[in-house]
């Protein structure tokens, strides 16, 4: 399946334009830690799909970790690999594997990465890009490999809002954490179920958060996924 030429441009402009974030979120720092206490981090291989400017990466690089990346925005991976290259100059003997390219069609060899990464990022679809997607982070995994991934919940601000594409995911939506975002798909528990059947539930946890003066709730699903031997 393949990204239309504007939908790159949308968010290649963003990452040209907007300030994001340096610093990886609690939850993942927290789940990688415990995964791999007392592990040989150079022997792990981790790929975030969604690498975005590559604040993930650049955390994950720092620890020793064997990372790798991709995004279909040209402008996020450049950035990601001038951050990489001159804050974590001799910190990992690995250099990190950055590609512009689909998450549908990943383009690395069956069962290569002991952890997949999605923060936020293959929500951005409709539901038959992010199955295709899903069928890829199971491919690359190793067996007994993990995925972790954020999802945006149905309860948060501006789920049913903008323009329906297909049920759950919407475009144009004017208020929450997807206004301006473009294609957002929202998850309900049911159907994390469905969508990641192929795997073994771990974990799926909810948080709630809410900003009073901007009248703004979002919904997260932390999920840790299991490849089956």
């Amino acid at each position: 399946m393949s990204v239309a030429s504007d939908y790159i441009q949308h968010w290649d402009d963003k990452f040209s334009t907007r300030a994001w974030g340096r610093y990886p979120p609690e939850d993942l720092v927290r789940f990688m830690g415990r995964q791999f206490a007392g592990r040989d981090r150079t022997a792990v291989s981790v790929l975030e799909v969604g690498c975005g400017p590559g604040a993930n990466l650049w955390f994950l690089h720092r620890e020793g970790y064997k990372v790798s990346g991709i995004d279909g925005s040209p402008a996020a991976i450049r950035i990601a690999e001038e951050r990489l290259a001159t804050e974590n100059k001799g910190l990992n003997k690995h250099a990190p594997d950055l590609r512009v390219g689909n998450f549908a069609t990943l383009p690395w060899a069956d069962s290569q990465f002991d952890v997949v990464l999605d923060i936020f990022a293959i929500y951005a679809n409709t539901l038959p890009v992010i199955d295709q997607v899903v069928s890829e982070v199971y491919r690359v995994l190793k067996p007994g490999g993990l995925f972790y991934s954020k999802l945006w919940g149905r309860n948060c601000t501006g789920y049913g809002q903008g323009r329906e594409i297909e049920p759950g995911t919407y475009d144009d939506i004017p208020a929450g954490p997807c206004q301006d975002m473009g294609v957002s798909h929202f998850f309900d528990r049911a159907e994390i179920d469905r969508v990641f059947s192929r795997f073994s539930v771990r974990t799926v946890d909810v948080l709630t958060r809410t900003e009073s003066v901007k009248n703004l709730v979002t919904e997260e699903y932390l999920c840790q996924f299991e490849r089956r031997s």
